[in-house]
This record gives C-alpha cells, sequence and structure tokens, in this order.
C-alpha cells in the first residue's frame, strides 16, 4: 500500500455572508478571469488568474444587498444597498475594469432589494424593499446616465 497523501497549499482565502442577492459573480475582461463578491459596504475584485491581485471598491455607505453583472459588457456590474429608514438607497454602476463608478441611481427607500439587467444591458431593472415596493427600470445604456 502507497499513499497517495499530497499536501495542498493555501493560494487564498474568500469570505462572504452570501446574503447578498447574486452575492457572488465570476466575470471576464482583459483576458483575465476575475471573482466580485461584497464584504459588507465593499466589492472585492479578485484576479482568479493571478491569486495576489485583489481590489477592494468602495462607495456604498451601507451593507451591499443585491448586485448584477452586465450580460453584454463583462466589465459592468451594478450593486444595491441598504440604508437607514428616511434615507435613499443607491445603485452603483461600476466599470470594474477601471475599478471606478460611472453612475449612481437612487429613487429606493431604504433598500434595493433586486436588480437585473435586460438582455441587452440597455436597461437595469430594481426592486425596492419592504419599504420601498417600486420597480424602477433605468435606462442605462449610454454615456451620460449620472
Amino acid at each position: 500500500f502507497q499513499s497517495m497523501e499530497r499536501k495542498l497549499e493555501l493560494e487564498t482565502v474568500i469570505g462572504f455572508s452570501g446574503k447578498p442577492r447574486g452575492a457572488l459573480v465570476c466575470t471576464r475582461f482583459n483576458e483575465m478571469n476575475y471573482l466580485v463578491h461584497s464584504i459588507g459596504s465593499t466589492l472585492v475584485l479578485k484576479n482568479m488568474d493571478d491569486p495576489s491581485d485583489q481590489t477592494f471598491l468602495q462607495g456604498h455607505s451601507d451593507r451591499i444587498a443585491c448586485m448584477a453583472l452586465h450580460p453584454v459588457d463583462s466589465r459592468i456590474l451594478a450593486s444595491g444597498q441598504v440604508t437607514h429608514m428616511g434615507f435613499l438607497a443607491p445603485i452603483l454602476v461600476w466599470d470594474l475594469e477601471a475599478r471606478a463608478i460611472v453612475c449612481t441611481l437612487q429613487l429606493h427607500k431604504v433598500s434595493v432589494a433586486a436588480l437585473a439587467f435586460s438582455p441587452s444591458g440597455e436597461f437595469l431593472a430594481s426592486i425596492g424593499g419592504e419599504d420601498d415596493n417600486n420597480l424602477v427600470v433605468w435606462h442605462v445604456d449610454g454615456e451620460d446616465d449620472n
């Protein structure tokens, strides 16, 4: 009997609660594979081809509640958050390649419960939480959507 035991080397650790809708997104741009997930109010952009390449994207003021990846342009991601009673919960649209916010959308009260892009990516649908109950369809295909 020969031992087939091999030691596995830990390369990276991914920590997240798994609570946000679309909490884990895989995408590819610039011939690199990326994993995107949230930790509290921060998005983590992890390069799966280079374990040392990890970027923290900050722009939300409270916990991220949902995310959606653009169906055509794999660099574009939308994220929505929760906030406090009496405040609007923003949706941030990110350019992951530039590591920057390209537009902020605000209409929902207290929380954004879900996000989804149309198949063409021209529209982004958002649903507010229990205190809002609105469905909003945003036109996001353009340069002047701020």
